[in-house]
């Protein structure tokens, strides 16, 4: 099949030719189309996932094609040396076996004839050669198309055909796998025969096979990038969302990223995440607010405390200054205690205003009875009533067990009841009537709370309950500061009670309140 291995060459030639140079890097290189900055960790985490992805299948995909070369070149060797040796064993054998050669007693001319059966066997590709006792060796030359008696050629001449299989590179063939056995005849003669064949053979074949296996691994690999790219993605897009939604968190904007479809690990983030959110809203409004309520009781305090203590510093400078006769020093006490009094109730009123605006203020409520509360609230409007000159009236029907229990707090509904009634007796007209009245409704029991004042103009109806407000046409002869009803709105609001002008007019006005009942609460 090939020339002696005589000839020598400088240079090693490709183990396999045909196999350009490079081509392993570019089909990795390939796989994922960019350099090396999917293992950046600056890079996105798709590109990470993606780049990864298709390394690990370029390393799966490198294992296998050295897998399959490895059987492959095995095969070939076992079909191309190992048989044809064996097949040239067998022949040789026959030929002693039969008589035809005898390797004690060789013949010194025509021995190539007797071993002609090389060249058959060289056409299924390994050199073959049979290296005689006496130094002799023959084998069959391609180049001469003849077979041809001499000197053992390279490369069988550095190799020990004992020794099994053996590979070594060759100057002219590159490498190539050798391998021999000996032979003895029953006259006590032996030979040596062996095999070499280069692997470029082999190779030559291989290329092909491996060059389909590389386009439909590169389009493997490239289809595996984009699949995991997209399916990270996926995982990227809601990361992403979520990173927007804390970075957005850092200007007290808490708003939950938007809502994912599966209920995966990343929807139970997103979730844990809306909660939070939630939390944090929660906490950003508490906080305002009692920040708020921190400067609306300080503007409270310095609004309503300034002009009685600078009334009461007047009065006090004017007696240290002798400028009163002693005749007039009993009225004026008579009016700094006045100032102080209503300087008490200001406190007083500030400080319960103050309190139930505070955030996370609450008071336990449980079932009281309403008629008891309005008629212990009652006998001390009808006393304050009396004073002032009213009259004042408690109407009250026969008690319904079910109805008349009402879900809440004993002294806080009654501080309500006290504060509209007072605001009754002080707005009704002197020798007038005011009163309170319950009732029993579908919807559940009524408070209604009525005087015989001028009524409430339509301008003040919406602001009769803000704080400091006292209407476009109060008096100075009706006292307060206009924090009443201030206190019944935030009173409502912790008890869970309606609250509502039914009807005001220069007869007077009418409220109502609506408690919750446990018939109610309980339904």
């Amino acid at each position: 099949m090939c020339a002696p291995w005589t000839a020598k060459s400088s240079g090693c030639a490709a183990p396999w030719p045909g196999f350009p140079a490079g081509t392993l890097k570019s089909v990795l290189y390939g796989a994922w189309g960019i350099n090396l900055k999917p293992f950046n960790k600056n890079t996105s985490l798709a590109r990470q996932i993606a780049g990864w992805a298709g390394l690990r299948m370029a390393i799966l995909n490198l294992i296998l094609f050295l897998l399959f070369s490895a059987l492959y070149i095995s095969r070939g060797i076992q079909l191309q040396l190992v048989d044809p040796l064996n097949q040239a064993l067998d022949r040789l054998i026959r030929k002693i076996d039969d008589g035809e050669l005898l390797l004690a007693d060789l013949p010194e001319y025509g021995l190539p004839e007797e071993l002609r059966f090389l060249r058959t066997l060289e056409q299924s590709g390994p050199d073959l050669v049979v290296a005689l006792e006496d130094g002799r060796s023959v084998y069959y030359d391609e180049a001469r198309n003849a077979m041809l008696e001499g000197a053992l050629p390279d490369p069988f001449t550095e190799i020990d055909p004992l020794s099994g299989l053996q590979f070594r590179l060759d100057s002219v063939h590159g490498w190539m796998a050798l391998t021999g056995t000996r032979v003895d005849d029953p006259a006590g003669g032996s030979a040596m025969v062996m095999a070499a064949l280069p692997l470029n053979t082999l190779a030559r074949d291989l290329v092909p096979v491996l060059g389909l296996l590389a386009l439909s691994t590169l389009a493997t690999l490239c289809v595996t990038r984009r699949m995991s790219r997209q399916l990270s993605l996926q995982l990227v897009h809601p990361l992403q969302d979520m990173s927007h939604a804390l970075a957005r968190w850092q200007g007290e904007q808490y708003d939950p990223p938007p809502a994912l479809g599966a209920a995966d690990e990343l929807g139970q983030l997103r979730d844990a995440m809306e909660k939070t959110a939630h939390q944090l809203e929660l906490a950003r409004d508490r906080h305002q607010k009692e920040e708020e309520a921190l400067r609306l009781f300080y503007a409270d305090v310095s609004h309503e405390l300034k002009t009685p203590i600078a009334v009461l510093r007047a009065q006090v400078e004017m007696m240290r200054d002798g400028m009163l006769a002693p005749e007039e020093l009993p009225a004026h006490a008579d009016g700094m205690l006045t100032e102080l009094q209503q300087l008490q109730t200001v406190v007083q009123d500030l400080v319960t205003l103050a309190r139930v605006q505070a955030p996370g203020y609450h008071v336990e409520r449980q079932a009281c009875s309403l008629s008891a509360i309005l008629r212990d609230a009652g006998r001390s409007l009808a006393s304050l009533a009396c004073k002032r000159g009213i009259q004042f009236s408690l109407d009250l029907p026969s008690p319904d067990p079910v109805q008349d229990q009402v879900l809440t707090n004993y002294d806080r509904l009654r501080q309500l009841v006290m504060i509209l009634g007072e605001n009754a007796i002080k707005y009704t007209r002197p020798n007038g009537r005011a009163g309170m009245r319950l009732k029993y409704t579908p919807d559940g029991p009524t408070v209604l709370i009525w005087d015989q004042g001028s009524g409430i103009p339509l301008e003040d109806r919406e602001r009769i309950f803000w704080r400091f407000y006292r209407g476009s046409r109060k008096s100075d002869s009706i006292p307060g500061e206009g924090l009443g009803l201030a206190i019944a709105r935030e009173l409502c609001e912790l008890l869970d009670v309606s609250v509502k002008l039914e009807h005001t007019g220069p007869e007077g006005s009418l409220f109502s309140l609506h408690p919750p009942s446990t018939a109610r609460d309980s339904s």
